[in-house]
């Protein structure tokens, strides 16, 4: 119980010293640092890639709430793009605080239980949102 404990002081420290870079780092630096996170992420499940084949084209866009922060995920030839700005609207919008959002990219929560907590909006397109929350879900 102490280790989980204390991995969980060590998540807090780490998401509050990210939160204060974040707040006054430029977009395109953002899309860059999320996109190398993201690349690391789906390099540890190979199976995700397939996966993605599903969301061709999709556009998803997370909001950083407590961080004022945005980034937009294109989804294209089963690979992850980040961008900082997208001409049009996203198919789907998830919305959290930090923390939620991150744990959430690294399978390290449930998507439902963040979703039934209200700690995470999900609006858009649906049957995208499930697909990818269930992606989400199998990563480890």
């Amino acid at each position: 119980m102490e280790d989980n404990a204390s991995l969980k002081r060590l998540k807090s420290v780490i998401v509050k010293g990210a939160a204060i870079p974040l707040k006054v780092m430029p977009l395109w630096m953002e899309a860059v640092g999320a996109g190398v996170f993201l690349a690391a992420s789906v390099n540890r499940n190979p199976g995700f890639k397939a996966r993605l084949a599903e969301l061709e084209g999709k556009v998803f866009l997370f909001e950083a709430a407590d961080l004022g922060k945005r980034f937009y995920l294109r989804i294209k030839d089963s690979e992850l793009h980040c961008v900082p700005h997208l001409a049009g609207e996203p198919d789907v919008t998830m919305r959290g605080n930090f923390p939620v959002l991150l744990d959430l990219l690294l399978g390290k929560v449930d998507p439902d239980t963040v979703f039934f907590s209200r700690k995470l909006e999900i609006s858009g397109d649906t049957a995208s949102a499930i697909y990818f929350k269930n992606i989400l879900a199998s990563l480890e």
